[in-house]
């Protein structure tokens, strides 16, 4: 059976609310020893702005081509079927670097032009070198390229990034003397899949985004109230901050239990005096509470596994509940634009109107009259008065 992979990277000219306007796809298809078969760069028009800032006072992203360029090609439309057919090619195995992003723009691109959703699986080469080299945070494909000797043309042109990834796929997968469809298959954490616009990766759904499940979260503990009694009565319970990002369903269920116990669950780490050390470094809240000594002095740091024994999370019916908790099914929020809520209506929306026989008609507005403004006095008239009045003086 013949095996191709394909490797891709999207740019896009602004990411803002979370979704990305793509102005170019870049791809490279190989055989299954990784020979180069083909290599594109679609360019097209992202149809919105271009804002290329970056956080912490980085540098902006310095794009292949220039805005002209970008906004003289054709748009996403024009291009649809060709990405199409190409992601959806069987016995094919897709691939890129934290790729979720990636996948995620491209649906949105779908739905932006009203096209039906791209459905197929895929690996991430990001997650590879977590797992297998680094096991830390996520690492950028440049200081990949850097470690592995790898030099693309240009970082951030769409197909040069697939080509660096799909050399640091080759090069890993001939270390270990292993092929790309074996490591993955051994390792399905290190895929993912979309069909009809609902992503997964790692088996785990990550369709919503994280802003969202955090109003989510914050909605949801505004519902509950402590029992009167608990284990964890009198306590205000804050846990990690990325953890908390990263597991908002779980966290859900966490706060739940909390409640249930007497205890309360806070995200203000200022306002608790029991914090879980759940991230593999001290996050923004642990630095504030350790910053503050009064603070330190009350609040009782404890680790993920005593918070499990505290609430009661041991046995593996209460571990399933915990994984099968969705915010969605306690808390339903609209979508939010811009960080402005959206109206939302269901089926058609129904307009009341008053019945003719209670219509009042409207006064007519009455016309104000302008007061006319006296004629100004000329400066001989002026200088007559002036002359009478000294007269009559004398």
């Amino acid at each position: 059976m013949f095996m191709r992979y394909l490797f891709y990277d999207v740019e896009c000219s602004n990411c803002f609310n979370g979704e990305g306007k793509m102005c170019s796809f870049g791809y490279v298809i190989t055989d299954a020893d990784f020979n180069v078969v083909e290599k594109k760069d679609i360019v097209m028009n992202p149809a919105s702005r271009f804002y290329l800032r970056r956080k912490d006072g980085k540098p902006e992203i310095e794009l292949a081509y220039s805005e002209e360029y970008f906004k003289s090609q054709p748009k996403f439309d024009k291009f649809y079927e060709e990405i199409k057919e190409m992601l959806e090619y069987p016995d094919q195995i897709v691939m890129g670097h934290s790729i979720l992003n990636d996948v995620k723009h491209l649906a949105y691109q779908c739905k932006r032009y009203k096209f039906p959703c791209i459905n197929y699986r895929f690996g991430d080469s990001q997650l590879i070198y977590k797992k297998f080299i680094n096991g830390g945070p996520q690492v950028g494909l440049a200081k990949i390229c850097e470690e592995y000797e790898i030099e693309p043309e240009h970082l951030h042109r769409s197909d040069d990034d697939a080509w660096a990834t799909m050399e640091f796929v080759r090069k890993f997968c001939a270390e270990r003397h292993v092929t790309l469809y074996k490591l993955l298959d051994d390792n399905p954490e290190l895929t993912g899949n979309i069909e009809d616009f609902e992503v997964t990766l790692s088996g785990v759904s990550v369709t919503r985004s994280k802003r969202f499940l955090q109003r989510q979260l914050e909605e949801y503990t505004k519902t509950l109230s402590p029992n009167q009694d608990g284990c964890l009565k009198g306590k205000r319970v804050c846990i990690s901050k990325k953890f908390e990002r990263d597991n908002a369903d779980l966290c859900g269920y966490i706060c739940k239990r909390v409640f249930e116990c007497g205890g309360r669950y806070t995200r203000n780490a200022m306002r608790c005096n029991m914090f879980v050390k759940a991230d593999e470094t001290a996050c923004t809240r642990e630095n504030s509470i350790i910053a503050d000594k009064k603070l330190k002095s009350r609040v009782d740091f404890i680790n993920l596994d005593r918070l499990n024994e505290l609430l009661g999370i041991v046995s593996d019916e209460d571990k399933k509940a915990a994984a099968a908790f969705s915010l969605d099914d306690v808390v339903k929020l609209p979508p939010v634009a811009y960080g402005k809520k959206v109206k939302m209506t269901v089926g058609e929306r129904v307009v009341k109107k008053a019945p003719e026989e209670e219509k009042v008609e409207a006064k007519p507005k009455k016309k104000r009259r302008r007061k006319r403004k006296s004629a100004p006095k000329t400066d001989a008239a002026g200088r007559g008065a002036e002359s009478v009045a000294g007269d009559t003086e004398q």
